[in-house]
């Protein structure tokens, strides 16, 4: 049996609670285990009543616990996502004890003791290769410039139709100091519908051997199509940055593998014509969360080199504006993981429905999230503004790294 662990971030008495309440805790139980909230809290989906029992337990005997559902306890059949918390030492003896249990509790022990090992492991920063460039997770994040080279983008479409227009950009965003400059040729705003592949290589292909000729920054294509992808790697894109996770083209894994390019993995519910029709989810960071993680495995399956694969939540792809706040608040649950974290909230409009402000007026907000995401473990950051972000960040930054 796989069980899918996931570490949480729960930074406030009332995150707890929520968390506890998803999984069917008591309202009584939610008040007493909140305030006995540990370092090291790992949400495991699936696990059978007996299995709970024991793990309780165990863990109470270790100065830990165990939050589920009450009802779970007395059940015999079915299953149930529990959070188990504790310290690594009490991990530790829980891992040991758990080998000679049966209920899959044997394969969880060897789950439990990767997941924290590799844990660990990301806590101290974990290495990805970008253009054969080796970078560090914990450093000051990657910020990715947007060149939307269409008519219909929701903020900045039809301003780099021209190609003295776009080109003006990229030197613009070089000198703003944008690590990575994304072309896209085909809008995914939501309700945009698909170009033909013949108009976005000949919107992409051109500019992106233009900056590879000109200009040292790193590259990345937008593009779910294996086609314009393969090319744009030809002409000198470094990142396919893919909003179907390689699910919308069966030929895009092959496209990264071979080509070595790395390739962002981005979550989106639905396609961009209808995304965001009605989204809905049970639980939106758990369902994104072992969505990136199952296509992680698999694009490492299909030759992807592990640190190529970069995860996105994909803000504003068929999220509501609560869903795209949650997923802000819970971002450095992503970076554990252990892939480099990308966020592109720039601009986007949930930022501006909390103000009521259009596009335009998105700055500030935008800001706020960039800041926000770069404190919080994010590694790339896709922005509109690349000046303003650029500034932010390393001013944070520098008050973080006070004491670092």
């Amino acid at each position: 049996m796989r069980y899918t662990i996931r570490a949480l971030d729960i930074k406030s008495r009332q995150e707890g609670m929520s968390e506890f309440a998803r999984i069917g805790s008591t309202l009584p139980g939610q008040k007493i285990m909140v305030d006995k909230i540990f370092p090291l809290a790992l949400k495991v989906k699936g696990v059978r009543p007996a299995a709970i029992n024991i793990l309780k337990q165990e863990m109470l005997a270790r100065n830990g616990d165990v939050v589920t559902s009450r009802d779970m306890l007395l059940e015999k059949e079915g299953t149930a996502d529990i959070i188990i918390e504790g310290t690594y030492k009490s991990f530790a003896g829980l891992i040991e004890k758990l080998k000679l249990q049966p209920f899959g509790l044997k394969g969880l022990s060897a789950e439990l003791r990767d997941f924290i090992k590799a844990h660990r492991k990301k806590q101290q920063g974990i290495r990805f290769t970008i253009g054969g460039r080796k970078f560090r997770t914990g450093s000051l994040p990657l910020v990715m410039g947007i060149l939307n080279i269409t008519p219909d983008s929701f903020y900045d479409g039809g301003r780099y139709i021209k190609r003295e227009d776009a080109e003006a950009g990229i030197k613009k965003m070089v000198d703003e100091g944008a690590d990575i400059i994304d072309v896209g040729g085909m809008s995914t705003r939501p309700g945009s519908k698909p170009v033909s592949v013949e108009q976005e290589w000949d919107r992409v292909i051109p500019l992106i051997e233009f900056i590879s000729k000109n200009y040292g920054v790193l590259i990345s294509v937008d593009t779910y199509r294996s086609q314009v992808a393969a090319g744009a790697v030809r002409a000198g894109a470094h990142i396919i940055n893919d909003i179907s996770a390689l699910t919308m083209d069966p030929g895009m894994a092959q496209v990264a593998s071979s080509t070595g390019a790395s390739v962002v993995l981005m979550h989106m519910q639905g396609t961009p014509e209808n995304m965001q029709e009605d989204p809905r989810y049970e639980d939106v960071v758990d369902e994104i969360y072992g969505f990136l993680l199952h296509r992680a495995e698999l694009a490492s399956g299909s030759g992807i080199a592990e640190d190529k694969i970069i995860i996105d939540p994909g803000i504003g792809f068929g999220k509501t504006p609560e869903h795209n706040l949650i997923i802000l608040n819970k971002i450095r649950e992503f970076s554990y993981m252990g892939y480099p974290v990308l966020v592109g909230a720039s601009r986007k409009s949930f930022l501006g429905k909390l103000p009521g402000l259009d596009a335009g007026e998105r700055l500030e907000g935008s800001l706020a999230a960039a800041v926000w995401s770069a404190v919080n473990g994010v590694n790339i950051l896709r922005v509109h503004d690349v000046a303003e972000t650029v500034r932010a960040v390393r001013t944070a930054d520098s008050i973080i790294s006070t004491y670092r």
